[in-house]
Order: structure tokens, then sequence, then C-alpha cells
């Protein structure tokens, strides 16, 4: 079953990708001299091996980033960048990276930095960055809350980038989080 779909959905990668939305001007001649370009440089694949690479980034890299809550003691007595920067941030990290498989690294930036996402993206990039850069600080006082927040900011931006792709999950998400909220203060 699964060959067979994957078989259907087989790209010929040699003349390169079909635009999504066939255009007639210039820019669409220059995204296919990019397209060959670019594929003059990496090898081509099929559409099972550019399916498997997704999937092996995206499975490496969320166990890496669940295998760094077995490092959450390590970041309470003081060090951090081994809960952090070698497990957590990478792992998301080497995840993001697995879906470039799929759509291609420029299509993918283009998908990322579109208007619906483009805010959640920020967020989570951003949150990458600075957890990284809180990591590799000299100690200070409140480090390790201030780097599990980051995590926790890096996991809702990314959840909420997730949703975008969904139709109407968002607007579902925020009906069940305004429920939830509003059960809240009914209790008090």
């Amino acid at each position: 079953m699964f060959l067979r779909l994957t078989d259907r959905l087989e790209v010929d990668m040699e003349h390169g990708i079909p635009p999504m939305i066939p255009s007639s001007n210039s820019n669409s001649q220059q995204e296919q001299e990019e397209n060959n370009e670019l594929l003059s440089i990496l090898p081509s694949l099929t559409w099972q091996e550019r399916l498997g690479g997704c999937l092996a980034c995206m499975a490496l890299g969320y166990i890496l980033s669940l295998g760094s809550f077995f490092r959450f003691r390590d970041l309470l007595h003081g060090n951090p960048t081994s809960f952090v920067s070698y497990t957590s941030t990478v792992g998301t990290i080497i995840s993001l990276s697995g879906s470039c498989f799929l759509s291609g690294p420029k299509s993918q930036l283009e998908k990322m930095f579109h208007d619906s996402r483009k805010m959640a993206t920020i967020l989570y990039l951003g949150s990458l960055v600075l957890t990284l850069v809180v990591a590799f600080l000299k100690e200070f006082r409140g480090q390790a809350l201030l780097l599990l927040m980051l995590v926790g900011v890096q996991y809702v931006a990314v959840f909420w980038y997730c949703l975008s792709y969904i139709p109407f999950a968002r607007q579902m998400a925020q009906r069940l989080l305004g429920r939830f909220m509003s059960q809240l203060e009914d209790m008090d």
C-alpha cells in the first residue's frame, strides 16, 4: 500500500518540480532554472526517499528533544548546555530541517514566512536563538527557569505553526482555550 502511494506521488526530479500555480511570465522560467541549478548540485531523490528522509529527521529530532528531559536534573544543577544545546534545540532544528526533504529549502522558507505563519515562525526561530544564547551565557540566577520558559515558547510556537496547515485548526484551538479559561474563571 505504502509503495503504491509513493509510486503515484513520485516526482521526476531530473525534469524539475512543476510549479504549483501555472504562470506564463518569466518568473516561472527563472524558478525552473533555479530548480535545475539546485538539482545539479543535489542528488535527485524519489518521492519515497524524500518521505523517508523527512520521517527520519523528524523522528531523530523528536527523540533528541524528548531525550533532553532526561537531562533535566543537569539543568537544575546549573549545567544548562547539556539540556538545551545538545539535545533540545538541536533536536528541534533537525526536526525542522526534515520538512526540507519534501518541499526543498527555498520552498520551505517561503511557506514558513507566509503571512499566516510569519509570527509563529519568528517567535519559534527567535526562541531557538535566545535559548542558545542564554544557555552559553555565564551562569546566573534564574537561568534554568528562563531556559525552561524559552523551550516552552519553542513548543507552543511550533504547535501554533503546525496548526496553520490544518484548515480552521487555529480557530478551534482558540475556542477551546477560551472555553477552558471561562471554566477556570467560573471556578473562582
